[in-house]
């Protein structure tokens, strides 16, 4: 638009807020602090000479421990609507907590493929799992937002090799697998009817390997009287890093693991079948609510039944 004032006293500046319209007399109220913000500038040019400015991201980058850096933006960290990445923040920053930002490549898992085809792929096996449509969402208050996408066996193989061939998941029988091998596993329970692999995100982020199946389709099935409604569950903590590693990481995914369960009203009763030598997991099944029943043999260990039904959580 021409004009005869500078550029600068001519595009002024417009406070987005929820606030009456000023008179002349009034002074607008001073804004908090935004050096930690990055700041945006929009306008419609042609339509109106007022700008609005706000910030547009929060971060704080820890450059001596970078996994302790945390960010937050107002939608999410995709600009594509629909995406599950659209709008995933958005209580995170109404809230002003910011979200822990995740710098193992291994736990993003991007690569040159993947980094071209993220913004157009959100089927089932997407590259990146929180492009991936989610089977269940859950928020965990003090934890954040739990959601369960399926495994893409091909896409996440580095990941869940990464995860399984680790000593704190010795109980899972796959610490000598190579990385072909973990995928041709969860290719076959790709496969299967009865049988379904998630990995659990919180914010986006990949933090547990959860697995269902029916009982009655399953070897374990042979060990006890199975009941209408059993449904059964296998799950693996990945480690949490940095200001991920919350107090009760484990107890607040089992919270977002049996909503999931309970969900669905045919489902009477979790079932689970940890290494009998686990102490640590069957004492925090015990913890949250699950009855222990008797020591079962299979043929790769000897394992110990729980179960969780719905009246012990008052759900009946």
């Amino acid at each position: 638009r021409s004009s005869d004032l500078p550029w600068g006293e001519v595009h002024r500046v417009a406070p987005w807020q929820a606030l009456p319209d000023a008179t002349p007399e009034e002074v607008w109220p001073g804004l908090a602090g935004d050096h930690d913000c990055v700041l945006s500038t929009s306008g419609v040019p042609g339509v109106t000479d007022l700008f609005a400015r706000g910030p547009a991201a929060r971060y704080v980058w820890d450059l001596a421990r970078r996994e302790d850096s945390l960010w937050v933006v107002p939608f999410g960290a995709s600009g594509v609507p629909g995406s599950p990445h659209h709008r995933d923040q958005t209580e995170l920053w109404a809230s002003g907590r910011p979200a822990p930002v995740t710098t193992d490549w291994n736990l993003l898992h991007r690569t040159e493929e993947t980094t071209a085809t993220m913004t157009t792929t959100s089927g089932s096996d997407a590259p990146v799992p929180a492009l991936r449509p989610a089977v269940y969402e859950q928020k965990v208050e003090g934890f954040g937002v739990v959601r369960l996408v399926p495994v893409a066996p091909a896409a996440d193989e580095e990941l869940l090799h990464g995860w399984v061939t680790q000593e704190r998941a010795r109980f899972w029988g796959m610490a000598d697998h190579t990385a072909e091998q973990v995928r041709e596993i969860y290719e076959f329970v790709d496969s299967l009817p009865t049988h379904h692999a998630y990995l659990a995100l919180r914010d986006g982020v990949p933090a547990a390997l959860f697995q269902t199946y029916e009982p009655d389709a399953d070897p374990v099935g042979e060990c006890y009287d199975v009941r209408p409604g059993d449904f059964g569950i296998h799950l693996l903590i990945a480690p949490a890093e940095g200001e991920g590693a919350v107090k009760g990481y484990t107890d607040f995914l089992l919270t977002a693991f049996i909503g999931y369960v309970f969900s669905d009203p045919a489902r009477r009763r979790v079932v689970v079948e940890p290494d009998a030598r686990n102490e640590k997991a069957l004492a925090r099944m015990v913890r949250v609510g699950f009855e222990l029943g008797p020591e079962i043999r299979k043929p790769e260990k000897t394992a110990r039944l729980a179960f969780l039904t719905r009246e012990a959580l008052g759900l009946a």
